[in-house]
């Protein structure tokens, strides 16, 4: 996979989503474009250990090519071991370094928006990833700590340097967490002096944000929350629509009969994943019908369900035909 080439095809990237884009949720998101789709973040410790759970997240990856399998983890020396498992398991089309969490437990491991305050370990686990595959890999981070901290274009120059082939950008601190205003200046300036291609993210969710991040000069925009509640936005801005009201509420129901399916097939003969799938089902339908008429009322009956009958037959009276 070249990430040029791929953004030269399609402008916009599904991120990767702690708990959301799970295998059965990226095969959902394939239906609804063919751009990149990156994996939910992989612990490289995890890897190591042989953690059941951190090598389920790279389950699937033939059915969502392009598919980038995102990496996690403080310690340079563990991400060529990652990769050997990574390639072994999965043979992904690329990877990518999350240098950009702002969560507690990832910062707790040296990894994600910690790495922003320690750019000698940052540097060398970019080339230990460079010196681990041919392949081609992103990094994501943020603008940096704080305000008064900016070190995106200082990570630009190690990217480059060391051999990274592309910079996704979420344009705000670690301080910010997922609010405050997006920083479009940064992703114009990173746009104009880059030699490799910039992906911009944070807070596109119509067209109009979309334009905002066109407008930067950046090689692609890559939508996340977004996706959390709207897997079709995808579809509905590549056609010049704004993603609420692309799918009527039928349209709604059968996406999430269909995400379910996709589900209890990952989950094969497993009753805890089974439960667990449920579970999250249940989340997702609450995501889909945000917006909708009379949500808050169906939000509440449907989380009262504790099983697939009742909940499904609450879900078709609101949704279904």
């Amino acid at each position: 996979m070249n990430f040029a080439e791929e953004l030269k095809k399609n402008f916009l990237v599904s991120a990767p989503m702690a708990g959301i884009t799970s295998p059965p949720y990226r095969k959902l998101l394939r239906t609804f474009f063919d751009g990149i789709i990156y994996t939910e973040m992989t612990s490289v410790e995890g890897l190591k250990r042989g953690s059941p759970a951190s090598l389920e997240f790279l389950d699937m990856i033939g059915e969502c090519r392009p598919c980038v399998v995102q990496f996690f983890g403080g310690n340079h020396k563990s991400y060529a071991e990652a990769v050997r498992i990574a390639e072994e398991h999965a043979v992904p089309d690329g990877y990518d370094i999350n240098m950009g969490c702002p969560v507690k437990k990832v910062l707790k491991t040296g990894g994600g928006a910690a790495l922003l305050t320690n750019l000698a370990e940052l540097k060398e686990i970019v080339r230990s990833l460079r010196r681990a595959t041919e392949k081609e890999f992103s990094i994501k981070i943020r603008l940096g700590a704080d305000e008064k901290n900016f070190v995106y274009k200082e990570v630009l120059k190690i990217a480059e340097r060391e051999g990274a082939n592309a910079l996704v950008v979420h344009a705000r601190t670690k301080r910010q967490m997922f609010t405050g205003d997006v920083n479009y200046e940064a992703l114009a300036e990173l746009a104009s002096i880059a030699k490799i291609p910039i992906i911009g993210n944070g807070n596109i969710d119509s067209l109009e944000s979309l334009e905002r991040i066109r407008q930067t000069g950046v090689s692609g925009a890559m939508i996340a929350r977004a996706a959390m509640r709207s897997p079709w936005i995808f579809k509905a801005l590549s056609e010049g629509r704004e993603p609420l009201g692309y799918l009527t509420k039928s349209g709604i129901y059968s996406l999430i009969r269909e995400l379910y399916g996709y589900m209890l097939t990952h989950a094969g003969d497993n009753e805890r994943k089974k439960t667990h799938y449920f579970n999250i089902i249940k989340k997702f339908s609450l995501y889909f019908s945000k917006g909708l008429q009379n949500s808050a009322e169906f939000r509440v009956r449907a989380y009262q369900k504790d099983n697939e009958k009742d909940f499904f037959g609450i879900l078709k009276e609101y949704l279904g035909d």
